[in-house]
């Protein structure tokens, strides 16, 4: 079966907290729920640089949606484009002369990717 990385999970159930709330401080948050802060920051890192959450530094700081966002989103901000196997990632397959599986497989990235980017995270908020 298809894995969802550790990154991405967490980065999820960030972006489910932030829906939630107007502000968050990631620090606070992760002493609270027992997640590593660091791990935490590097998400919050990558979710920001695609411009799906801000942020702001001191006493009133915090991190919080910047706009309304699909689940598909969320991944392609933690993990960039993924597919389900290497070739549809653009890597090098060794059984490429001979695959009879690859028609499958990029209908099933497809559908998958659909999905993910129809799925808003405010549904899953409420």
């Amino acid at each position: 079966m298809l894995k969802i990385s550790r990154e991405a999970d967490l980065g999820l159930l960030l972006m489910a907290e932030l829906c939630s709330k107007k502000s968050l401080s990631l620090s606070e948050w992760a002493r609270e729920k027992k997640l590593p802060y660091r791990f935490l920051s590097k998400i919050a890192g990558k979710l920001k640089l695609a411009g799906l959450i801000k942020s702001r530094e001191g006493r009133e700081g915090g991190y919080w949606l910047n706009k309304k966002v699909t689940v598909g989103q969320i991944f392609k901000a933690i993990e960039g484009e993924k597919g389900v196997v290497a070739c549809l990632r653009g890597q090098p397959c060794i059984a490429k002369k001979f695959c009879q599986q690859r028609k499958i497989l990029f209908k099933l990235n497809q559908t998958l990717e659909k999905q993910l980017n129809q799925m808003r995270l405010e549904d899953l908020c409420h």
